[in-house]
């Protein structure tokens, strides 16, 4: 895995245009392991992106800048007991540093129909780009519509902005296999964008 300081390099926009991810324990570093992002020219909503929209219409969010987030210890506790569950290898300082110490700067606050919290996204956005980072969400909830729809509604988001691209993560058979199906998809391989 190919890792470098971002104070030495490029901006944080051409970063992700030439692949590199950020790393969760600092800010400054990018690495390169293959990654994907939505072209948002070539925005065009699936039968099956309907479905995920359709299937978790009882659910709402709102999208708030992440310096207006209030990170507590009852937040993290919450989100820990979910990765602990989920069985994700996400240390609870890997969660404090990408919520308060990071590039980060805004977050989506999923909640259900009761108004539970449900779910957060941790995101970056600037003018051109944006990236949805992280997720967390209740386990109950793992093996249903919800993960999908997170990163689906910040590229609906993204495109409804005017923004160029989302970018999603790593893309892999074992990971994150399913945002091959979301709008304008692009994964970074032999240092070009490449379509499926």
């Amino acid at each position: 895995m190919t890792q470098f300081n971002l104070k030495n390099t490029n901006s944080i926009d051409e970063n992700y245009k030439k692949g590199f991810l950020p790393q969760r324990n600092d800010k400054n570093l990018f690495y390169f392991q293959t990654s994907c992002r939505s072209n948002l020219e070539k925005f065009n909503l699936s039968s099956e992106n309907r479905r995920i929209l359709r299937k978790t219409e009882n659910f709402c969010f709102e999208k708030i800048s992440l310096e207006d987030f209030v990170y507590n210890i009852k937040v993290q506790k919450e989100i820990h007991n979910w990765v602990k569950t989920l069985e994700w290898n996400f240390p609870v300082s890997s969660i404090k540093n990408i919520f308060t110490n990071h590039i980060f700067n805004y977050l989506y606050i999923w909640k259900d129909d009761k108004k539970n919290i449900i779910a957060y996204s941790v995101c970056y956005f600037s003018n051109e780009i944006s990236h949805i980072a992280y997720v967390f969400y209740k386990p109950d909830l793992a093996h249903g519509n919800l993960p999908i729809r997170l990163v689906l509604q910040t590229i609906i988001d993204s495109q409804k902005s005017g923004l160029k691209y989302c970018y999603l993560g790593r893309f892999s058979k074992d990971i994150g296999y399913y945002k091959r199906n979301m709008p304008g998809f692009e994964y970074f391989e032999n240092n070009i964008w490449l379509t499926l």
